[in-house]
């Protein structure tokens, strides 16, 4: 029994780095301090600890080692038994799922409520920046980028929608963010090849059959996007706000060269 003791204690030993480093990254990642992810470590190598020990296993300061030991029982990853002096120990395993996985919940709405901020920053920066010369003409590479893009626009879209598409896949990409936009109320006008189309969609929607090869979605009367290129998957895309070339965009829409109805 003696041996197969310390057999077992020289492989914990030898695992026991590696698997409480990553631990310890993970504990941070998920906003726990420096000194209460060390403190957790050590105290998965024992049933129960004091501070006293803990501060000569893991290297914490004594200044520090009790606001760690707060720290994990505040967070309900440890529990504390009362005495001279007291002792700690983590508490049951799926009791620490629990407890990481509100860790992980707060740590994402918190990085929501960063980037809703960061957006409320940005809105008002970016709209005193638009002017008519600054916004002629963009370029948009790669069809990701350029379907992503258009993602966004239709997203964006409050009074009315026009895509003119010859390419099925770009409908598909599209599909949902118009249903969303249906679902607004926002006027969908579509001239797209003779493919089936969601129930609410079709319904909802002004569909015309399509008769050139082209991708131009204008969107509120405001936004416009061509695509150029884009069944070789090399596509760039052209968007701009300036008056004239939506203007243009959305004569394509009346044009019996283009769609019929």
């Amino acid at each position: 029994m003696t041996e197969v003791k310390v057999r077992a204690n020289v492989l914990l030993a030898e695992a026991g780095p590696g698997s409480l480093e990553a631990i310890g990254g993970t504990l941070r990642e998920l906003g726990l301090g420096g000194y209460a992810a060390d403190a957790f470590c050590a105290l998965t190598r024992v049933a129960r600890a004091t501070a006293g020990d803990l501060v000569r296993t893991t290297g914490i300061p004594d200044s520090k080692i009790y606001y760690a030991l707060d720290e994990l029982v505040e967070r309900g990853l440890a529990e504390v038994q009362e005495g001279k002096p007291k002792s700690y120990r983590l508490v049951p395993l799926a009791e620490i799922e629990t407890r990481l996985m509100q860790l992980l919940d707060a740590r994402r709405q918190k990085e929501r409520a960063a980037i809703t901020r960061l957006l409320s920053l940005v809105e008002p920066l970016r709209s005193a920046a638009r002017t008519p010369t600054t916004d002629l003409a963009y370029i948009v590479k790669g069809t990701p980028n350029v379907l992503a893009r258009a993602e966004s626009m239709v997203a964006s879209a409050r009074r009315e929608i026009v895509l003119l598409t010859s390419y099925e896949d770009v409908v598909r990409r599209l599909e949902t963010g118009l249903l969303k936009a249906v679902g607004r109320k926002v006027r969908v006008k579509l001239a797209i090849p003779e493919i089936e189309l969601p129930k609410e969609l079709a319904k909802r929607a002004e569909v015309r059959e399509i008769v050139c090869a082209c991708v131009l979605l204008v969107v509120d009367g405001q936004q416009v996007l061509t695509v150029t290129r884009l069944s070789d998957g090399s596509s760039y895309g052209i968007t701009s706000t300036d008056e004239t070339l939506v203007r243009l965009g959305l004569e394509y829409w009346e044009s019996p060269r283009c769609c019929i109805t």
